[in-house]
């Protein structure tokens, strides 16, 4: 299915049949794979792969005339829709019920159930229900000695529907899971992501230590591993949580947030970060806020 693929590729890196396979097997194997006249083993397609320097992802893409699959294009979808959009919720919903129609997936089917769970909490307002519908899913995945790139990212997704103590417990196995990702840039990333969500909803429930814990090691030893961002936020939450020790340094990272912003050029985030300032900070904190 992959070999003619696979063979375009090699030709455009120059590469010869016979260098490729490199004894594992014989060029004439090769040359029907590259033909689609016969299956690879699992095994071999990982070596070809590797000897091309081609990850799964991108061969998929190729393959797919540079395009994601229908199934990427809904996961992809799900993740950068905002949870509170009941509209955009909506339509993806519709989606994923014409491709599950005519496909089996097991995890589209799953973003079935979280857009049903945020859809019902967005109309009703109902925590509970909401909670109660993608329970499961923590069910299942707690369950697992290791959490999976594609789970955590789940997981993440539905942390805020859970009581504070179970929201905790799940936050914490998720960036100590990530920590067996730490030389892939993906996981890094998706930990940071959890650590930012995890500290507003500790900021909410009133656990400001907590909440310095796991930002103050993004500020001092992973800022490099931040975006823009995600700098921007984590500057905003610090300084929200220094608001309760009323600690002197609350103006200097609000400074640098909104340098960095200005930078960006990017006023809509300016403008959500000190509305959220403004919602969490300590109430007896007094700055000069604009």
């Amino acid at each position: 299915m992959y070999g003619e693929t696979l063979g375009k590729i090699r030709k455009s890196k120059n590469y010869s049949q016979q260098t490729l396979a490199a004894g594992r097997f014989t060029q004439a194997a090769y040359s029907h794979f590259e033909k689609n006249k016969s299956d690879m083993n699992a095994t071999n397609f990982v070596f070809l792969l590797d000897q091309l320097q081609l990850s799964l992802d991108e061969l998929l893409y190729i393959h797919n005339d540079y395009a994601l699959s229908p199934s990427e294009q809904l996961i992809n979808l799900f993740y950068k829709i905002p949870y509170n959009k009941r509209e955009d919720l909506e339509i993806l919903l519709g989606q994923i019920e014409l491709f599950l129609k005519e496909n089996h997936h097991i995890y589209i089917n799953e973003l079935k159930t979280v857009c049903e769970a945020l859809i019902m909490l967005t109309i009703d307002k109902d925590l509970i229900g909401a909670r109660e519908k993608v329970r499961f899913i923590w069910e299942r995945i707690s369950k697992y000695d290791q959490y999976y790139l594609v789970d955590i990212k789940l997981l993440n997704a539905i942390l805020f529907l859970f009581d504070f103590e179970t929201m905790s417990f799940i936050a914490e196995n998720l960036i100590q899971q990530l920590t067996r990702y730490k030389d892939l840039g993906e996981a890094t990333r998706l930990q940071n992501t959890i650590i930012l969500n995890y500290s507003i909803l500790c900021i909410r429930n009133n656990e400001i230590q907590l909440a310095i814990h796991y930002l103050q090691p993004l500020l001092a030893d992973k800022k490099q591993t931040l975006s823009y961002l995600s700098f921007a936020v984590a500057l905003n939450r610090i300084a929200i949580c220094l608001t309760y020790q009323n600690a002197e340094n609350v103006a200097m990272h609000l400074k640098r947030r909104d340098m960095l912003l200005f930078a960006y050029n990017d006023d809509l985030l300016e403008k959500r970060l000190k509305v959220e300032f403004n919602t969490y900070r300590c109430n007896s904190y007094q700055i000069d806020l604009d």
